[in-house]
This record gives structure tokens, C-alpha cells and sequence, in this order.
């Protein structure tokens, strides 16, 4: 687009309807979760938030390679912060990082918003059979810091797991490792790991088959790409002291275990919480 770039990341919470009439309380969780997303301080984005669905763009279009960098590395790393705050929540997401057209504007009593970008994402959200964040091959000439695997021809599955790349490159998949100094560089680790042995566990007991192949082919992504770790970690029921010293990382896992008790209570006090606690159902 020779005036500019508008890029566009949308985002599915997947299985939402099924939370709404049987879990409504994980609904206020989680958009207690989205409203504390690391997007809303930054200026340079605007985010709008619907039923299931969450869009992030850029007001303002992209007319330089630098700005469209910056653009996708920020878009990424707002997937990857929800990504990270919806560890063991057992809420998962599936995304698109696209770009084109796309129009958010208010009228007095309505708020409008639409376009070919959004209408592209959600078409092409609905036909991949997996969960994570997805980017176009247009978008993806300007990621620089997260690694791709090619899902088709027309978009690549982003590994929102930097801690775990950061582990393999020092490694060479070699574990468990012994030098402390390694772990000190991958701090998240306990949360990506966590993720994994959620994404296996719903892989094989999840009632419903068409959700365990999502998850499979989530897994399928993250064996490819890490073969040794992952075959350690299924060994070894996914524990973190199969992938060094028994010690390593013993504060990053109390500080995800206390991460995953406050979102698992961060809609406690809205007011579709309070409606449930007072009627039994939202009205």
C-alpha cells in the first residue's frame, strides 16, 4: 500500500461460547486479563475488545520499513503478553497478524469499525485447526525477534516462547544442562513449559476431538522445532529439573504459581462478577 500500513492483530479467545453458559466467571477472568494487557500504554495502538474477539491496529500508517518493524515487533510481543498472563489459566487464544485495509471511527451512538484486514482475519482465524498467533507473509518481512515455522502459503505460526528459543541456542538440545548462567538468561521457562504440558495434556484427554487437534497441531509445532526438549519433558512428566540442576528456576516458579492464583481471581469485584454472586447469572 503505497500511502502506508495499517497491520491488524486479531485475536479469538477460543471456546468462549462454552465458557459463557458454563463458566462465566472465567469470562469476567478474562477480560479483567485484557484489560490489564500491556497494549493500553502504549500510544501508538488502539484496541477494541468484543464479545470474544480482541483487535489491536496502529491509528497512525506505517510509511517506513523502520515503522513497520517496530509495528510487528509490538504487535507480537502484545500476543505474547497475553500469551504469558494466560498460562495455566486453561483459556487459549488463536490469532492473526495481517495487514490492509481497516476503519475505527465514532458516530454519536455508535462505534464502527471494519474493513478488508479484519474481514481477512477472520475468515482466515476460523480455517486454521490450531491455537497461537499466526502471521501473514506480507507482515512477516518485517518480524526480526520471534522465530516462524510455515504453516501455509500464505501464513507462518509465531513461537511466543523466547525463553525456550534462548534455552535451545545455548543448548543445542542437549539437556539437562548444568551451567546456572544458561537458566539466568531464560527466566520464563517455567511459565512456556507449563504451557507445553498444558497443550500436551489436551492433545490426549480433551473430550472433544476436534479441540485435541488443535492442541496436537499446536504440539506438533513446538516438536518440530524443539525435538529433544519436548521428548524430555514428556519423559519426564514435564519437569523443569529434567532441563537442568534441580534448583534452577525455583523463583520463577513460585513467582507463575503466584501469577496463576491472582488472574485466576482478577474478575473477583466487576460487575459481572457481582452479578453472578448475587443472582446466580448475568442480566
Amino acid at each position: 500500500m503505497s500511502a502506508g500500513d495499517r497491520f491488524l492483530l486479531y485475536i479469538d479467545i477460543l471456546g468462549f461460547a462454552e465458557m459463557t453458559k458454563r463458566e462465566p466467571r472465567k469470562v469476567a477472568r478474562i477480560y479483567s486479563i485484557l484489560d490489564r494487557l500491556n497494549v493500553h500504554s502504549h500510544n501508538s495502538f488502539r484496541t477494541i475488545v468484543f464479545s470474544d474477539t480482541v483487535l489491536v491496529y496502529n491509528p497512525e500508517l506505517a510509511t517506513t520499513d523502520k515503522e513497520r518493524q517496530h509495528l510487528v515487533w509490538y504487535l507480537t510481543e502484545f500476543a505474547e503478553d497475553l500469551h504469558h498472563r494466560f498460562t495455566g489459566q486453561d483459556v487459549y487464544f488463536r490469532a492473526i497478524l495481517t495487514s490492509g485495509s481497516f476503519a475505527h471511527y465514532h458516530l454519536d451512538n455508535v462505534e464502527c469499525f471494519f474493513g478488508e484486514a479484519l474481514v481477512n482475519a477472520y475468515l482466515s482465524e476460523k480455517s486454521i485447526p490450531s491455537l497461537g498467533l499466526f502471521i501473514d507473509s506480507y507482515c512477516e518481512k518485517f518480524n526480526r525477534f520471534f522465530r516462524l515455522a510455515k504453516f501455509n502459503e500464505d501464513y507462518s505460526f509465531v513461537y511466543l516462547n523466547r525463553s525456550l528459543e534462548t534455552l535451545e541456542e545455548y543448548t543445542g538440545g542437549k539437556y539437562p544442562i548444568t551451567d546456572f548462567g544458561i537458566t539466568d538468561q531464560a527466566p520464563h521457562t517455567p511459565w512456556q513449559v507449563r504451557f507445553l504440558q498444558d497443550v500436551y495434556q489436551n492433545m490426549r484427554q480433551h473430550k472433544s476431538p476436534m479441540v485435541r487437534t488443535k492442541f496436537l497441531t499446536a504440539w506438533d509445532f513446538y516438536a518440530k522445532r524443539y525435538p529433544s526438549l519436548t521428548q524430555v519433558l514428556v519423559e519426564n512428566n514435564f519437569a523443569l529439573s529434567s532441563l537442568a540442576p534441580k534448583n534452577a528456576w525455583s523463583e520463577e516458579s513460585e513467582s507463575m504459581k503466584k501469577d496463576i492464583k491472582y488472574y485466576k481471581r482478577i474478575g473477583s469485584g466487576t460487575s459481572l462478577s457481582l452479578q453472578l454472586t448475587k443472582q446466580g447469572k448475568y442480566k
